[in-house]
């Protein structure tokens, strides 16, 4: 009610896009919404009145000046009105929001009600509160809310939305002083210029140069030197954001901070912040790649080793940009190449979930790249070619769910990350090979498009099982980096996980049902079953004593699941991989204990046995694959992998 209120009375008519500004005219006007609860107390706080702010503003491009020319303001007060703490609170943090420099700038629509001191303001007039300049929505069935400081909470966000209405530029920590909008609109630091030489029209093209025919060199030239500029730009120190005070858990509702926690499951940001046995968010994990080892850094909010001094702005900057609060570029092991496409108010969430976490000290470790990867200032070069900080765009050609779905793998969910191979300078390859299949910390992430191996193609009712429960009936259970993925996303919610199954399946071939899948299944598994002859007398023997109780056809169910190898993903991949490092490393911590735990064979078996064991069960359950060649080779790199 409150809304619609302020919004009637400041006769406030969206825009779906935001207006260009004219650009002969250094002078801009927007116009900017925001309210909010304001909440009492220590946290989780009690509700107490809501308020609503439509502000309008001038921004003269030039000096940076900001005006704030009108403000139609509402309170849901209760029973308790004091228009006087109102005025001086309005008052007071438009000051606090633009600078105390523009104290006499202010200035408000002129009306027949309201102190002439003040300035007055467009208000609903009530019969028992004839002089009131600001409008107030009192509610007579609820107890006194309080007025004053309340009414001022929305007052920054209103003034900053109208600023970029204006001016098409972001502004997220006031006070908006002229320096700081002409460093953001790209003018320079002098607040006031001065003009040097008259103003005189512009020149004739063929007034401009007596070189007019080395324009295009010139031009390049020009384009060239603004590239380095820009280069060198983005890797100087002065890019660093100022430290701040930890942010009071409270600023945040309980509402926020839970979603944030859906967030940062998404992300899987404590599977990777967290070091083996080590404590959550805290840092430490080694992360292998071609170029050397990165070690995870610490996120919960420690002020000295972890982000609790970091803005909003500097933590969005890292996410979308890949920038350290203090200017350091990021390795892309951290992949903001896919957080950047997540919108402004899941990343908030986000935000608020993490500064809401317990602090931890805990001391970061530095890469062990080898030269030149280990200049980090490199990767501004490295951003410019492969990285586009652009927020996810839903395809108006999908549906709802489809969109939803790319937004959660694309973004947050980062899939590509592991399952899109890379280029020789580790950027994720171009559009046609995306989901096609890699390699992250010695396994094989599989293809999940049509390019898949599997015998059985995925479709969307064997993703959402298998990203729901940990275990595919037609393709087997999480392990290895997946197990940790899926358990994460236990915290998201049914509708999330079929959008995600939806989003994926579209990249496939699939169009059998249930029945016909089931069909399919049981011949594979009755055709594999019976062993007529094997290349590797031993590696049937190792079979049978290790294997064969838990892994053949019929039989009871043990320890919770009963794979089939005949239909196993890993089993009919184009690599061995992740079927040694099943049979060497098990399934220590499966997504959930009624999938039960497989044990390693490390200790047990030597190289060789472990080769024989390999090749017997891909020319068993999977013949109309090639063998795989080189297996003790492949069973020393994988374990090699793994002792890093």
């Amino acid at each position: 009610d409150l809304v619609k209120a302020v919004a009637e009375r400041a006769e406030w008519t969206p825009r779906p896009v935001r207006k260009e500004p004219d650009e002969d005219n250094d002078v801009v006007q927007g116009r900017g919404f925001a309210y909010a609860l304001y909440v009492h107390g220590p946290f989780p706080g009690k509700p107490a009145a809501w308020s609503a702010w439509v502000t309008d503003v001038a921004v003269n491009r030039s000096t940076g000046e900001v005006s704030v020319t009108r403000v139609v303001a509402g309170q849901d007060a209760g029973l308790m009105i004091n228009p006087d703490g109102v005025r001086h609170q309005i008052h007071g943090n438009i000051i606090q929001s633009a600078s105390r420099a523009l104290t006499e700038q202010v200035a408000f629509e002129p009306s027949s009600v309201g102190s002439r001191e003040w300035g007055a303001y467009p208000i609903i007039k009530f019969p028992d509160i004839p002089k009131i300049d600001v409008l107030m929505l009192p509610r007579q069935d609820q107890p006194p809310m309080g007025v004053g400081e309340s009414a001022s909470v929305p007052s920054a966000a209103a003034i900053a939305n109208a600023i970029f209405d204006a001016t098409g530029v972001r502004f997220r920590e006031p006070p908006f002083t002229p320096e700081k909008i002409r460093a953001g609109l790209g003018r320079g630091a002098p607040a006031r210029p001065v003009a040097l030489f008259p103003a005189t029209p512009p020149l004739q093209a063929e007034q401009r140069s007596p070189f007019a025919r080395s324009r295009g060199l010139i031009a390049g030239a020009a384009a060239l030197c603004a590239a380095v500029l820009g280069v060198a730009a983005a890797v100087l120190p002065w890019r660093s954001i100022a430290p701040i005070t930890r942010p009071d858990v409270a600023t945040y509702s309980a509402a926020t901070i839970a979603r944030g926690a859906q967030l940062a499951a998404l992300g899987d940001c404590a599977v990777c912040h967290t070091a083996v046995n080590g404590v959550a968010n805290a840092g430490g994990r080694a992360m292998e790649t071609p170029f050397g080892t990165i070690y995870t850094t610490n996120i919960t909010p420690d002020a000295e080793t972890g982000i609790g001094a970091w803005s909003y702005p500097a933590f969005e900057r890292a996410m979308r940009e890949g920038i350290h609060r203090d200017g350091r570029h990021l390795y892309p092991a951290f992949p903001y190449n896919h957080f950047a496409k997540t919108t402004d108010a899941d990343l908030q969430a986000l935000y608020a979930h993490l500064m809401a976490q317990q602090p931890v000290r805990a001391v970061n470790r530095e890469a062990t790249l080898t030269f030149p990867f280990n200049l980090r200032p490199l990767m501004a070069g490295w951003n410019a070619l492969f990285h586009k900080p652009a927020v996810f765009q839903p395809e108006p050609s999908r549906s709802e769910i489809w969109n939803r779905g790319a937004y959660l793998v694309e973004g947050l969910g980062h899939c590509g990350a592991c399952h899109t191979p890379r280029n020789a300078l580790g950027a994720e390859r171009d559009a046609k090979a995306y989901l096609a299949g890699g390699f992250a910390e010695g396994w094989e992430a599989p293809p999940l498009t049509s390019l898949s191996h599997a015998p059985i193609p995925w479709n969307e009712d064997e993703l959402f099982a298998y990203l729901r429960t940990g275990i595919s009936r037609f393709h087997g259970v999480a392990a290895g980096p997946m197990a940790p993925v899926v358990k994460e996303l236990d915290a998201l919610p049914d509708g999330d996980i079929r959008a995600i199954a939806v989003y994926l399946a579209s990249f496939g071939t699939s169009t059998s049902d249930a029945n016909a899948q089931q069909a399919v299944a049981t011949r594979l598994e009755i055709s594999t079953a019976t062993r007529d002859f094997s290349a590797s007398a031993e590696g049937a023997r190792l079979f049978d004593g290790a294997c064969a109780v838990c892994h053949q056809i019929g039989g009871p169910v043990l320890f919770g699941s009963k794979p089939s190898l005949a239909l196993n993903s890993n089993v009919h991949s184009a690599t061995p991989d992740n079927l040694i490092q099943v049979i060497l490393h098990g399934i220590e911590a499966p997504v959930s204990s009624d999938l039960g735990y497989m044990p390693g064979f490390k200790g047990s078996l030597n190289n060789r046995q472990v080769a024989e064991l390999v090749a017997y069960i891909r020319q068993q359950f999977a013949p109309d694959k090639p063998a795989w060649t080189e297996l003790e080779a492949s069973v020393r790199r994988v374990m090699q992998v793994r002792a890093n």
